[in-house]
């Protein structure tokens, strides 16, 4: 890291990229060495599940600071809620 540099939440960045590395790398590795599609796809399937999981609840919350949910009102509608973080939360004082 060079002189200066401050990451705010480096753990949070390397599960956002090690989910997605995971996906690719097991299905290109494995689909050389196992001949059961099925395996592979849903293993792969899985990894990019806990990828979604983790850009939505996690690294989304954590480093851009946006989060969203889906509620079903009482007349059994379905409703969107959106959130973000104020911008002055993210400054860093030097």
């Amino acid at each position: 890291m060079a002189e200066g540099e401050n990451y705010a939440n480096p753990l949070t960045c390397f599960f956002h990229v090690l989910f997605k590395g995971a996906a690719i790398a097991f299905y290109v590795l494995f689909s050389l060495f196992v001949n059961s599609f099925v395996i592979i796809f849903v293993v792969t399937v899985f990894l990019a599940a806990l990828d979604f999981w983790v850009v939505k609840n996690v690294s989304g919350r954590i480093l851009v600071g946006l989060r969203w949910w889906n509620e079903i009102s009482e007349q059994g509608d379905s409703v969107w809620k959106f959130e973000a973080l104020d911008q002055e939360v993210f400054i860093i004082p030097d």
